[in-house]
């Protein structure tokens, strides 16, 4: 007797079996794999963002360390990266009510971005350069004591000063407790307490006077949701530039308040959810100051601009100015006390390499250098490795 076959019962309306199924498992699959390659053929291509620039493809000299290196490059370099980033954030702010937790690229167990209260949100790398630092305190003085000898033996002037990290000017608003919060507090403690110490010529004190402007006014030097100074301390910033560069320069000069504006701080943004503030707009008049000259040939690295002006003074001799992010956010305020001044990235010697960078200073009269508190406190500036200096001591 054979047995009597059993047909599949249909499905019920709205209910896809498994022959639907299949078409969409592998429409999923092909979005998942293929999509960052499709966006990349429309055009879309990563964007900078964390605050630094977007990482080389690495040597294969590396060795067994190319492995996480290009990996690390990979997703950097990833198509639609940036709307990922966003929609996990929108996720984790729906099912959790907090911005998702993501950690420092290379430094796991350290926040990328730290919440504090009240709004206030704080750069993680200030941690993990202090956390894992590349090399002694004494020794990062050493070299930047080196590199203002290397410049001065030629002849020309150095000039340079420290941009302090928000977590220094303003830790009112910390959390009490974060990953890296002892040894953040000990390795800045032991910073500031060697740079003071160690006198070098031509250093232009920022914190302090960063530092007094927040008491005397009430209101924060920084932004609460950057990792950045705010409009009024970028023109503190060039004020001190000026002062220590001559007497007077900074006559005919005043900072006047243009308003206030909504700003999207980039911290937020490493959060993966923008995150408005109000901000107020500061405006630096130099009666008689106009641009007669920009040469952008060479953008993003560098630039150069030339001034003339009937009434306030400028600063003559030829100025390279090298800075990181704070400087590249201050230059509204900074370039208009000069007649011939060419501004430069500090990531230029990974950039263009420091036979460049050597040939810019060997241009020059003065050189002027701001790096981030966070650099030196880790010993990562590239201004201060072997390399760079070694270019400017031939070139020189």
């Amino acid at each position: 007797m054979t047995a009597a076959r059993t047909e599949p019962a249909p499905s019920a309306a709205g209910e896809r079996g498994p022959g639907t199924r299949r078409p969409l498992t592998l429409l999923a699959a092909v979005l998942f794999f293929a999509g960052p390659a499709l966006a990349f053929a429309a055009g879309d291509r990563a964007v900078e963002m964390e605050n630094r620039r977007l990482p080389d493809f690495p040597a294969l000299s590396r060795g067994w360390r190319f492995v996480p290196d290009v990996e690390a490059w990979a997703t950097a370099h990833l198509p639609l990266r940036r709307y990922a980033i966003r929609g996990n954030a929108a996720l984790s702010e729906f099912l959790f009510k907090e911005a998702p937790s993501y950690g420092t690229p290379g430094a796991p167990g350290y926040p990328r971005v730290i919440e504090g209260r009240d709004g206030w949100l704080y750069f993680g790398d200030d941690v993990t350069e202090a956390c894992r630092p590349r090399r002694s305190i004494a020794e990062t003085l050493q070299r930047l004591r080196r590199l203002s000898e290397i410049v001065q033996r030629s002849g020309r002037r150095f000039v340079f000063t420290v941009a302090p990290d928000k977590t220094t000017v303003h830790p009112d608003r910390l959390p009490e407790r974060f990953p890296g919060r002892a040894c953040l507090q000990k390795r800045k403690q032991e910073f500031w307490a060697a740079l003071r110490a160690a006198r070098l010529p031509g250093y232009v004190d920022l914190r302090d006077l960063l530092e007094r402007a927040q008491r005397e006014s009430g209101t924060s030097a920084y932004w609460r949701t950057d990792s950045h100074w705010n409009e009024r301390s970028a023109g503190l910033y060039g004020t001190a530039l000026a002062r220590a560069l001559q007497p007077g320069l900074s006559r005919d000069s005043r900072l006047v308040n243009a308003g206030q504006v909504l700003r999207n701080g980039d911290l937020g943004g490493l959060l993966g959810i923008p995150v408005e503030e109000t901000i107020d707009r500061w405006r630096l008049v130099r009666d008689g100051v106009r641009r007669i000259r920009q040469d952008e040939r060479e953008l993003p690295v560098s630039f150069r601009t030339v001034n003339a002006s009937d009434r306030a003074p400028l600063f003559r001799p030829r100025t390279l100015l090298i800075g990181d992010s704070f400087t590249r956010n201050s230059l509204p305020w900074v370039l208009p006390y000069f007649a011939d001044v060419t501004y430069l990235r500090s990531e230029a010697p990974a950039k263009a390499g420091p036979d460049h960078v050597a040939g810019k200073v060997t241009w020059s009269e003065t050189v002027v250098f701001q790096i981030v508190e966070r650099h030196l406190v880790g010993g990562r500036a590239e201004m201060l490795d072997d390399a760079m200096l070694a270019a400017l001591d031939r070139a020189l």
